[in-house]
């Protein structure tokens, strides 16, 4: 399931991801990140991850595409997450993508994450 957690700027996109991500879902939020990206040059990725527990194939394939096709139009993403695989899959990701600020926060962090994808 995925939860849109609200940003008043509108360059920064929130979500909240538990359990296993939808197709309909994940194509929920690249149609919001289309239309933001129409209002602004750059975006930011906020998410929460209480408890991933995947997404089908095909959405698999939706979002690396769509990250492959994308990537240079963010340039920060906040990761909040107690989760130690996530933590070293933020400091993998982050040297993939050039250009792009990837920091893990923790729980505890959460609105030093917030602070930081704002500014």
């Amino acid at each position: 399931m995925i939860e849109l957690i609200p940003f008043d700027e509108g360059n920064v996109i929130g979500f909240r991801l538990k359990g296993k991500i939808e197709d309909n879902e994940f194509d929920e939020i690249v149609s919001l990140m289309e239309k933001r990206l129409t209002e602004h040059k750059k975006l930011r990725v906020y998410a929460e991850i209480e408890e991933f527990k995947g997404m089908s194939v095909n959405t698999f394939m939706k979002d690396i595409h769509y990250g492959l096709k994308h990537w240079r139009d963010f340039d920060k993403e906040a990761i909040v997450s107690d989760k130690g695989w996530l933590k070293a899959w933020v400091k993998f990701a982050g040297n993939l993508f050039p250009g792009i600020e990837v920091k893990h926060f923790s729980f505890e962090e959460r609105e030093e994450a917030k602070e930081w994808i704002r500014g």
